[in-house]
C-alpha cells in the first residue's frame, strides 16, 4: 500500500470500525435490505477527503467503503455515514434515486436515524472544508443570483447564457 498524504489508510489495528460496519451490515441485512455480499470487510479512511464524509467504491465484482477521517469523532454521524454507503451496495443504489432513498427511510424508521443524500458542513461540525463563492452572476431580468465556487463555462462567457427566465447573464463578481 502507498504512503504519504494521498493514501487511504486502513483502520485502526484493533479493528473497531471493521467491527461496527459488520455490525451495521448484520442489522441491514436483518431489515431485509439487500445488501451485496461482496463488501471488502475493511473500512478505509481517507486522510484527504475534505468535501465528503464518506464514499462507496465498486470495482472488479467489489464494493469498498471508504470514511473520511475527520468523522471519526462523532459515531453518530459515522454510524450515518457507514450506513448511507452501505445502502449504495444495494442493486439499484449506486445513486440516489428513488430505491435508496426507500432503503434509507426503512433504515430510518427501524433504527432511529436519520440517513440523507447530503449532510450540511454546519451539521457535520466541519470536518468538511467549507469553499467561498468565488463568482456571482445576475439576471439582468429578474435579478437572480447564480453563485459559482470555481471558474467555468458561463462565468467566462455569460453574454452566451441566459437564465431560467430568458433573461441576460452578468457577472457581477
Amino acid at each position: 500500500m502507498e504512503t504519504g498524504p494521498q493514501a487511504l489508510k486502513m483502520c485502526g489495528q484493533d479493528g473497531e470500525l471493521d467491527r461496527l460496519m459488520a455490525a451495521l451490515l448484520a442489522q441491514l441485512r436483518d431489515l431485509q435490505v439487500p445488501v451485496s455480499p461482496q463488501i471488502l470487510p475493511q473500512v478505509q479512511v481517507n486522510t484527504r477527503a475534505k468535501r465528503r464524509l464518506g464514499c462507496c467504491r465498486f470495482r472488479e465484482g467489489t464494493y469498498t467503503i471508504e470514511v473520511s477521517a475527520g468523522i471519526l469523532q462523532s459515531p453518530d454521524l459515522l454510524k450515518e455515514t457507514l450506513l448511507h454507503e452501505l445502502l449504495h451496495t444495494c442493486p439499484g443504489c449506486r445513486n440516489h434515486g428513488p430505491l435508496w432513498k426507500s432503503y434509507a427511510a426503512v433504515v430510518n424508521q427501524a433504527l432511529g436515524t436519520s440517513i440523507q443524500r447530503t449532510v450540511k458542513v454546519e451539521e457535520a461540525f466541519s470536518p468538511l472544508r467549507r469553499e467561498e463563492v468565488k463568482y456571482v452572476l445576475r439576471c439582468q431580468s429578474c435579478g437572480r443570483e447564480i453563485k459559482r465556487l470555481r471558474m467555468c463555462k458561463v462565468v467566462k462567457a455569460p453574454w452566451r447564457y441566459r437564465c431560467l427566465c430568458g433573461g441576460k447573464l452578468k457577472r457581477v463578481r
